[in-house]
């Protein structure tokens, strides 16, 4: 468990980290755009699979 002390480790967990939560961001404003115009039900049905989409992926 020494890599926990090493400042290298931890570089690279925050780029992935930041990566990660980029690439979120990115899904929630694509999967909003897709679903914009559609009735409010189908709106919350294409939230849901959209984001579960992204999760599986």
């Amino acid at each position: 468990m020494t890599f926990l002390l090493d400042p290298a480790f931890w570089a690279r967990w925050l780029g992935i980290v930041v990566i990660d939560l980029t690439l979120a961001g990115d899904n929630a404003l694509v999967i909003a755009l897709a679903v914009r115009t559609l009735p409010p039900r189908q709106q919350f049905l294409g939230r849901l699979w959209g984001t579960g989409g992204a999760v599986a992926l």
